[in-house]
């Protein structure tokens, strides 16, 4: 996997500082990473360059996007403003992706600079990948953990490969980039009379201009407007422009389920099994487990696990499998791995205190089986 990283005026030294956190993580989960220094881009002219050109090329070719920025006064620096300028210039694709904001500033507007790169970002056609805000008056020494688990976040997001759900804003701004906005204006009459009541409405729709922005096709579709039935006559009722739209997109996302299924709009948060319901009292921490899966991170995945936890006496089983995860107290069969440890290193390993591959390197947990897997377990557990 491939991130880049987008850098302006990170010079800072808890810019720098969080820099070499994100980069210590990045590494152990085994992520290649480019860094951009955006202080070398132009300024924005309105025009393509080599620069751009170099920095497009690298996100076209990366899963997720980093942004770090140094923020003057209420924004983004102009380096990274500059980026997201030129980036105008380019089609959805590049930026097809979740970004995630990191940025800091000696005044104010650290939090403003943040929401506003991942609008940018949004209307450019990306997602949001998170946002992590903080300033001079900030300890440094408490972010550590806070930077951490951030980063470990954004990489399974990254991994799961979520919906990129598209926003009015960004439809907008790409229509107007193609001078096609003619039909997006709906002019309602003051007065319906009585002829024009009786003629079925026909209208471009949100629904048809997302087809047609993702088929590169022109797509026209009728839309039936809603009827109500008074004895033995009908009535049309006319709606808004905007309870139009609402109702459209409504029914787009609902046609989208009917066919699709509700697996493709899973968020990746875990809901826990039946099988949860039905486990022992004697067995509560244990219990707990399922509750940290991420959702579908990897449906192939095929494991139990065997915990004991020794100072309160309890044992059971952890059963991952296509992309579930459940609590079991007896199974059939040999568990992938067994686990022996404290209720105290189980709890750090579940708030990511510490990772299990670390517990055991440090002899705090005891492992019988494929401890192999140790580092996937670190992957399909979050923090709550």
């Amino acid at each position: 996997m491939k991130i880049t990283l987008l850098l302006a005026q990170c010079t800072p030294e808890p810019l720098i500082y969080s820099l070499n956190i994100i980069l210590k993580v990045l590494k152990e989960l085994d992520v290649e990473v480019h860094k951009i220094e955006l202080n070398k881009l132009p300024y924005f002219d309105g025009k393509k360059n080599k620069e751009i050109e170099k920095v497009m090329q690298t996100l076209a070719e990366s899963k997720g996007v980093i942004a770090m920025t140094m923020v003057p006064m209420l924004s983004m620096h102009g380096a990274m403003q500059s980026f997201f300028d030129s980036a105008t210039l380019y089609e959805d694709y590049y930026f097809n992706k979740p970004l995630l904001a990191v940025t800091y500033s000696e005044w104010l507007g650290e939090q403003e600079a943040a929401n506003l790169m991942l609008r940018c970002w949004n209307i450019l056609g990306g997602t949001d990948g998170g946002k992590l805000f903080f300033n001079k008056q900030t300890d440094m020494t408490q972010m550590q953990e806070r930077l951490e688990r951030e980063v470990e976040d954004f990489y399974r997001l990254v991994k799961q490969e979520r919906m990129n759900v598209i926003s009015s804003e960004r439809f907008i701004f790409y229509g107007m980039k193609k001078g096609n906005l003619s039909h997006l204006i709906q002019e309602e009459p003051s007065v319906t009379t009585e002829i024009e009541k009786e003629k079925p409405v026909e209208i471009r729709s949100f629904a048809d201009l997302i087809r047609e922005e993702a088929n590169k096709k022109q797509v026209s579709t009728e839309i039936d407007t809603d009827v109500e039935k008074r004895g033995e006559s009908e009535h049309i009722i006319n709606l808004s422009t905007k309870e139009q739209t609402i109702k459209e997109i409504a029914n787009l996302l609902q046609r989208e389920v009917d066919e699709e299924g509700f697996k493709e709009f899973n968020t990746g948060i875990y809901t826990r099994p039946p099988q949860f319901l039905g486990a022992n009292a004697n067995s509560k921490r244990l219990q707990q487990i399922p509750h940290y899966f991420i959702a579908q991170f990897d449906k192939e995945l095929d494991l139990i696990l065997r915990y004991h936890i020794t100072d309160i006496e309890e044992e059971g089983y952890i059963i991952i499998k296509d992309g579930d995860c459940w609590f079991k107290e007896e199974i059939d069969g040999s568990p992938t791995v067994e686990m022996i440890l404290s209720e105290e290193v189980l709890q750090s390993i579940l708030t990511k205190k510490i990772t299990y591959q670390k517990a055991f390197m440090l002899g705090k947990l005891k492992v019988k089986g494929n401890f192999a897997i140790l580092p996937k377990l670190d992957q399909v557990f979050k923090t709550l």
